[in-house]
């Protein structure tokens, strides 16, 4: 026997002020050095990727995955 939970059911809304609020978005907003990885110059080619690893003499980070990066898939 299988169980499926009702993912339909809405969740009541929860009023929130706006004092609570900017203290809520301030604790989820990511902070500047959280975001330091957004200036590295992210190459999507990976034989670019590679002639420039090359030319540097660096070597490759790669980050491959499947699926969503928050693991809902």
């Amino acid at each position: 026997m299988m169980y499926q939970a009702d993912t339909q059911q809405e969740m009541p809304a929860i009023p929130v002020d706006a004092a609570e609020f900017a203290r809520l978005h301030a604790a989820i907003k990511p902070r500047p050095e959280e975001l330091r990885w957004t200036q590295i110059p992210w190459e999507v080619d990976l034989w670019e990727a590679r002639r420039r690893a090359r030319e540097a003499g660096k070597p490759i980070f790669m980050w491959a995955m499947n699926g969503n990066p928050l693991g809902c898939v």
